[in-house]
């Protein structure tokens, strides 16, 4: 059986609600149409995995991109406890108060949150930019180890792996690249704290894309689900 773009397209169309989504449409269809051609690359942690060249595989993944879509980049509330002995320690070691501390606690629960969903960001930064560029964002959660796929000129795929920072994976997830076309681009150095806009992979190059530029897409983009979450209350 061979993969049906027609039939993923019309999936994507039912699929989508809103005139943003259905921007999306082609993205989804070139993203099944990549795991149609490399169909290794489908990540699926259920016992069924569903397939790109049949209705229903379409239909599960269709509900899963738009979902990953839907889904909010907002920093998640702190769910954890911090352990207590953290405080006894700064309060011997360094002298805090244990007001001090309580409000540390706070801000740091926070700050790891809010760092927590930089790279989602990043992701959507870059989809806003490149989406009618060529580009097809593989959001959802169901492409190993690829976040975005460009087709070239000559039918090949150029499959591209996004990181927040150049120290954001460990040796055995970026093993993950050996032996495949997958190219990976980070966007900051951990030890200079230095942007790495300049060295963007060729295609993704004369577009704008830079710091200041994802700074307002992030104050834009929370600004409005703040504003959301507020008018739910």
């Amino acid at each position: 059986m061979e993969f049906n773009q027609a039939m993923a397209q019309t999936i994507a169309e039912n699929t989508a609600t809103t005139e943003d989504e259905r921007s999306l449409i082609v993205s989804f269809t070139e993203v099944c149409c990549f795991l149609s051609d490399n169909p290794t690359f489908l990540s699926w942690r259920g016992k069924k995995k569903p397939s790109v060249l049949n209705d229903e595989g379409l239909n599960i993944l269709a509900q899963k991109y738009f979902d990953g879509y839907r889904k909010s980049d907002f920093p998640a509330i702190p769910q954890t406890i911090p352990d207590e002995i953290v405080s006894v320690v700064m309060q011997v070691a360094y002298g805090y108060s244990e007001e001090q501390c309580n409000q540390i606690k706070l801000q740091h629960q926070h700050s790891m949150c809010a760092e927590n969903c930089v790279g989602a960001l990043l992701e959507r930064y870059l989809d806003s930019v490149l989406r009618s560029n060529g580009w097809h964002w593989c959001c959802g959660n169901f492409v190993k180890a690829i976040d975005f796929i460009r087709r070239n000129d000559d039918g090949t795929w150029l499959p591209l792996q996004i990181k927040n920072r150049d120290n954001s994976e460990n040796s055995s997830s970026s093993a993950i690249r050996n032996g495949t076309p997958i190219q990976k681009w980070f966007r900051s150095f951990s030890k200079t704290g230095k942007t790495n806009w300049d060295n963007l992979p060729p295609s993704m190059q004369g577009y704008s894309l830079n710091e200041q530029g994802f700074i307002n897409f992030v104050r834009q983009y929370l600004d409005e689900e703040k504003r959301y979450r507020n008018s739910q209350k």
